[in-house]
């Protein structure tokens, strides 16, 4: 599942009153900024910078502040859904909210900073690109989302972890999620990994990174389509990884992509032989080829009992 960004933003009013002169409400924020810099230069003393920069963030900031957050669409089974999930989006929007209300004058440096930092700490962005203040109003944040991958299995949950190996604010019960399971991970600890920061876990990344390359490299029904999660339980021993199919069976992948010791079969030919079986009638369309366990580690697949393309009909 990828993540990219869309220009669809949400909105919120403060139930904050207005409390400037009419004049005053319909000068813009650089306006106003101007004329109280003029002010303090012609005083020549006792105003600094400032003193002048505050005053003007407070003069503008009397009017309903307004907290726009552009949030990122994602694509789930070629659909597009809410990301982050929409409870998410409302509980980041409420923080929002609450900094403003703590800071005086919604429309400070101050404040800008402190909305950065918060939203940094949250672990759901890799990066705050801009926080501005708008003329209208309006304190409009674009941030870099970070894009869900998988989940890993610690005991009865699921935890969510980001394509870039960072763990995510979110679990489910066992098997509840959308995403593909990374399982096995006997050091997995996920209570112990700060939401933001990367999972330690060599067999979790070692999952990730061969989850990651089956969904880009064999997107939708080119092969991932079938897949449901990557066995790691071998990793630590034999550096090997299974992944698990839609049908309960596996299929033997062998060393991570990035291993510097390498299979005896390529990656790029792995992922043919993937491509081949998932496409192929006499494999059923099956990207298992309709086993209960394949190996494609050491060469090419050899699988008796075919079943027949007749009672498999393409997907």
């Amino acid at each position: 599942m990828a993540a990219r960004k869309t220009r669809k933003k949400t909105t919120r009013t403060s139930t904050r009153k207005a409390s400037a002169s009419p004049i005053l409400e319909r000068l813009s924020p650089q306006v106003v900024w101007a004329v109280v810099v003029a002010m303090g230069l012609i005083a020549g003393t006792g105003v600094g910078l400032s003193f002048a920069e505050t005053r003007a963030a407070e003069i503008a900031s009397d009017g309903p502040s307004v907290v726009r957050i552009e949030w990122p669409e994602a694509i789930a089974n070629g659909q597009p859904v809410a990301w982050p999930p929409a409870p998410v989006q409302q509980e980041l929007l409420d923080q929002a909210y609450a900094i403003v209300a703590e800071h005086p004058g919604p429309f400070s440096a101050t404040t800008l900073d402190a909305l950065g930092t918060w939203l940094s700490e949250t672990g759901w962005v890799s990066g705050v690109s801009s926080i501005r203040r708008l003329d209208s109003g309006v304190i409009d944040i674009h941030a870099v989302w970070r894009a869900p991958a998988a989940v890993v299995r610690d005991g009865a949950q699921d935890y969510l972890i980001a394509s870039d190996g960072c763990r995510l604010r979110a679990s489910w019960r066992a098997d509840l999620s959308p995403f593909p399971t990374i399982i096995g991970a006997r050091d997995a600890r996920a209570l112990a990994v700060v939401p933001g920061e990367v999972w330690p876990s060599e067999s979790v990344q070692a999952g990730l990174e061969l989850i990651n390359l089956i969904e880009s490299r064999l997107p939708g029904d080119q092969g991932s389509d079938q897949i449901t999660g990557v066995d790691v339980s071998q990793f630590v021993r034999l550096h090997r990884l299974i992944l698990r199919t839609d049908h309960g069976n596996s299929i033997i992948w062998g060393r991570p992509p990035s291993d510097p010791v390498p299979d005896a079969v390529s990656t790029e030919t792995k992922l043919r032989q993937l491509a081949h079986l998932r496409h192929n009638p006499d494999f059923g369309y099956r990207i298992d080829a309709g086993q209960g366990l394949i190996d494609i580690s050491s060469g090419p697949v050899l699988v008796e009992d075919r079943p027949s393309s007749a009672q498999n009909p393409p997907k």
